[in-house]
C-alpha cells in the first residue's frame, strides 16, 4: 500500500483509550510519521488548542465526552478550531443529527462502525483540499 507523502497533524478528541488507538493505528496506516495530539475531554482539547505550537490540519471529534456532548460539543470546539476542519466520529447512525452537524459547520460526519484507514485517511485529505482552496479562493476576493 502506498503511503501518501503529505504530512499532517491532526488533534483526536476521543475518551475512549481503545477507540483512539484504533484511530492512531488506521491515520499511521497511510501516513509513516503524523503528528497525533490527544484529548479526552472538551476541556482538554481546548486547552490543547490554545497553547499548542503545531498547525492542526484536522480534528477528530468523538461526540460524546465526559464533560461535553453533541451539539452542545460541536458548536463549542467551532468556536475554538478557529478554521481548523472538524471531523466527526460516533457511534450514532442519526441521519438527522448528521445533517444538523453539518449545517453547524463540520467538514465530515463519520460512524465508528464504519471507520477505516482509507476512510479516514480520505476525509482528512479531502477536508483539508477544500479547506486550504476555500482559504485561496478567499485571499483572491
Amino acid at each position: 500500500m502506498e503511503v501518501n507523502a503529505l504530512k499532517y497533524t491532526v488533534l483526536v478528541i476521543e475518551d475512549n483509550l481503545g477507540d483512539f488507538v484504533l484511530i492512531q493505528d488506521y491515520l499511521e496506516e497511510h501516513q509513516p510519521t503524523p503528528i497525533i495530539l490527544r484529548a479526552t475531554t472538551f476541556a482538554e482539547a481546548a486547552d490543547v488548542l490554545e497553547k499548542t505550537s503545531h498547525k492542526v490540519d484536522a480534528i477528530l471529534l468523538d461526540l460524546s465526552l465526559p464533560d461535553k456532548s453533541g451539539e452542545n460539543l460541536i458548536e463549542e470546539i467551532l468556536v475554538r478550531s478557529k478554521d481548523i476542519p472538524v471531523i466527526v466520529l460516533t457511534g450514532y447512525s442519526d441521519e438527522k443529527f448528521a445533517v444538523k452537524s453539518l449545517s453547524l459547520g463540520i467538514a465530515d460526519y463519520i460512524l465508528k462502525d464504519e471507520l477505516t484507514a482509507v476512510n479516514i485517511h480520505k476525509s482528512i485529505i479531502s477536508v483539508s483540499y477544500t479547506h486550504l482552496r476555500a482559504h485561496e479562493t478567499s485571499l483572491h476576493l
